[in-house]
């Protein structure tokens, strides 16, 4: 295939130039039965024109083909959801409502794995052969080694181990070149040497990726940019939960004498956390840090800021379309402020614990004793996985959880986030040291009993109108150390109260 100019330009090896092939050809090589390693990360960087491709081939000529797909972590829809019926077995992390429904039928199997584990899982080879990798890069030198784009994830991984490997060249984006900290882990019987990362700002590898070009079977080009994150402004509750966290680390730095720097910060995706980091740019802290996963829409005002800002590292950069066209204006700036790491380093334990990181992150809901659903709606229908939340609150120096004390389903019943146990535990009460919604915060960093961290999870975070079902509970629960109610009867009568309280709701909350 005749490379057209700016791919030339993107493609600095011969040999690798002269595998350029068309989608459509290079689609063929998966097949029935295959493991798929992919890039991307929270629906960045990854396959936008491959997979689109894949979805259309198999559904016109091998229909009946099932694979095990392999990413970092979320993938945009329009990226999972054409490729779901063809997928048998997922993980680490999906948040696809097309995979969703397969995985409720019965129809794929998902295995949430902690991210920091998922990746070094793959290089020992628990997952098996990786078949084909699909890795979307934005240069390939003239040695062969890739530069990627705007995740990392477990694109290294997947191109150490893969059998066969698809470059998909996005010439849309920029060359991506001195963003990226390249590091693999270390495979038994081989013993690691502790990572030499004391800073935020440290770099401990390579910008690039060494490939094997042999297994090179296909390059592909792509000009589709990363698909946007929806975002929305931060409402009225949001920014009072922002408040109360920034609230809660005003108080810390009194206590436990920072001074004017923070630790370094890790903030999960989404509106809430997006009005944290606002909150926080208005706070006396300077010079903040961010040893997080995501890089995203409300960390980007801190980049052009000296005097706020000194570093970020991250394995993705995820933005909105106004996000990602201020990312592209102060893309050259950004280069000397973010490194963007693999997911098993980005969300090591171990580093997680020496930096002294401050984790935040947004749940769908927390019991009167602090433990903590993030991944499934009454314990079973799943929403997305797990994440990296478990990384960071089991390791991180202070952990927060940040919710609404409320939320508006579908049905029109306006549930607490805040409840007497939740049904499926993702992070338990040992690893949280602050809870924290519109009306409050909670701290569980001394010594006290799990009734009394009850009443204060109870009087400082639940939404007044369910605190006295909340308190009835805890009442009737008995003498205990962590007690549950356990007479039947009664239990049934408080959950028919609780979901009469939910319907005759009287105030607003936002939509589930």
């Amino acid at each position: 295939m005749n490379a057209p100019s700016p791919l030339k330009e993107r493609i600095q090896n011969a040999d690798l130039l002269a595998k350029v092939v068309p989608v459509e050809e290079a689609v063929k090589h998966v097949v029935d039965g295959n493991t798929v390693a992919i890039s991307g990360f929270t629906k960045s960087g990854e396959p936008k024109t491959f997979f689109p491709a894949l979805a259309a081939h198999l559904a016109k000529t091998a229909p009946q083909t099932r694979l095990t797909l392999l990413s970092g972590a979320s993938l945009s829809e329009d990226v999972e959801g054409p490729m779901a019926p063809f997928i048998r077995k997922r993980g680490p992390y999906m948040s696809s409502s097309a995979s969703r429904r397969r995985i409720h039928a019965g129809e794929m199997d998902f295995t949430d794995v902690h991210l920091s584990a998922f990746a070094r899982n793959l290089m020992y080879g628990f997952y098996g052969d990786i078949d084909v990798a699909v890795v979307e890069v934005s240069r390939i030198r003239p040695n062969g080694s890739v530069i990627l784009t705007s995740s990392v994830g477990i694109s290294a991984e997947a191109l150490s181990r893969a059998k066969r490997i698809i470059l998909e060249v996005n010439t849309s984006v920029p060359d991506y070149t001195g963003f990226h900290d390249i590091v693999l882990p270390t495979v038994h019987p081989h013993v690691g040497w502790p990572l030499p990362l004391l800073n935020v700002r440290d770099r401990i590898g390579n910008p690039y990726v060494e490939i094997d070009l042999s297994r090179v079977v296909a390059v592909v080009e792509s000009r589709t940019p990363d698909h946007p994150v929806p975002f929305k402004a931060a409402n009225a509750t949001d920014r009072r939960i922002a408040q109360n966290v920034v609230d809660f680390l005003l108080r810390c730095r009194e206590e436990f004498h920072w001074g004017k720097r923070l630790p370094p910060i890790q903030s999960g995706v989404g509106n809430v956390a997006n009005a944290i980091i606002g909150e926080l740019y208005a706070s006396p802290f300077q010079k903040i840090r961010f040893w997080t996963e995501v890089f995203q829409d409300g960390m980007l005002r801190y980049v052009e800021d000296d005097a706020k800002f000194e570093y970020a590292s991250a394995t993705a950069v995820s933005f909105s379309g106004e996000g990602r066209k201020k990312f592209l204006e102060m893309f050259e700036r950004s280069r000397e402020r973010l490194v963007l790491r693999p997911m098993w380093l980005s969300n090591s334990p171990e580093i997680i614990s020496r930096l002294f990181v401050i984790a935040m992150n947004t749940p769908i809901e927390v019991d009167i004793y602090g433990h903590v659903n993030s991944t499934h709606i009454d314990g079973s229908r799943i929403v997305n996985g797990l994440g990296g939340s478990g990384d960071f609150f089991r390791n991180a120096y202070l952990s927060i959880v940040h919710t609404p004390s409320v939320r508006k389903l579908k049905d029109g019943r306006t549930v607490s986030c805040v409840m007497p146990y939740v049904r499926h535990i993702d992070h338990t009460e040992h690893d949280i040291k602050c809870v924290v919604t519109e009306h409050g915060y909670a701290r569980n960093m001394d010594i006290r009993s799990p009734r009394r961290r009850a009443v204060d999870i109870i009087d400082q975070c639940a939404h007044p109108y369910f605190r006295p079902l909340l308190h009835a509970y805890l009442d009737m629960a008995g003498p205990g150390d962590e007690p549950r109610a356990t007479d039947m009867k009664v239990l049934e009568a408080w959950w028919r109260d609780y979901d009469a309280a939910c319907r005759a709701f009287p105030g607003e909350s936002d939509a589930e």
